[in-house]
């Protein structure tokens, strides 16, 4: 069953030859073996929560509803909430579109990078992936893939790592050099329904992913899918 992704922010730590990796991508300078001062670390601290685009409403095909002729069909796709028939009873579901902003304390965030390697971000980070300009950031935090299947669905454009036992790592999506850092913020609501008008299936909520804009065609006449692109900016004072 689908439920709303709200993720944590996590603390990063990296071992071996990763250590150099992150040293290299974010310039934090390594400290020589000789040399076995501690030294102060980098901190990169919250700028702005900045949108880097409209919200955009899709139906089937990928058709865009424009925005001024249906203004009032995505609000009121926004706004809506809904409830979902189980065996077991009705599932209710606050999915109604809440801008991001104080309220996820993304205020109280920062990148700390020390002189061993060392990275925090509120979670521990395992592994980073580097894609040109575009590091992927692999978390501790784990999240069950029956609670959110849309990571399997080719939804999100730098895919989750699977694990063994069901689960996945949370990950998050980073652009910048040693001076600043932008991470990607998606929201996304995805509403399913059969052919007989059942509701058949509901995705919402905001993760730290870009859209896989292929996704966009593959929309059928019972889906509906609006999404919203934000960074969040970091940078050393």
């Amino acid at each position: 069953m689908l439920r709303s992704m709200l993720f944590k922010t996590p603390q990063i730590v990296l071992k071996g030859c990763l250590l150099l990796l992150t040293v290299s991508i974010f310039g934090c300078s390594k400290k020589n073996d000789s040399d076995h001062t501690i030294k102060d670390p980098v901190v990169m601290t919250f700028d702005k929560l900045e949108p880097v685009s409209e919200m955009h409403v899709f139906t089937v095909g990928g058709v865009q509803l424009d925005s001024h002729n249906n203004s009032k069909t995505i609000q009121n796709y926004l706004d809506r909430n809904y409830s979902l028939k189980t065996k077991t009873g009705d599932i209710f579901y606050s999915s109604k579109f809440i801008e991001p902003g104080v309220t996820n304390n993304y205020g109280q965030t920062r990148f700390i990078f020390y002189d061993n390697g060392k990275i925090r971000y509120s979670a521990d980070i395992i592994n980073v992936k580097v894609l040109g300009d575009t590091r992927i950031l692999k978390s501790t935090v784990t999240n069950k893939i029956e609670d959110d299947p849309i990571i399997t669905a080719e939804f999100f454009k730098y895919k989750f790592d699977i694990n063994l036992d069901g689960t996945y790592n949370y990950q998050y999506v980073v652009h910048g050099d040693n001076r600043s850092l932008d991470v990607s913020l998606l929201y996304y609501k995805l509403v399913r329904y059969d052919e007989k008008g059942n509701l058949k299936s509901l995705a919402y909520g905001i993760a730290h992913n870009e859209l896989n804009e292929s996704f966009i065609q593959t929309l059928t006449t019972f889906d509906t899918l609006a999404v919203k692109a934000y960074r969040i900016k970091y940078s050393s004072k």
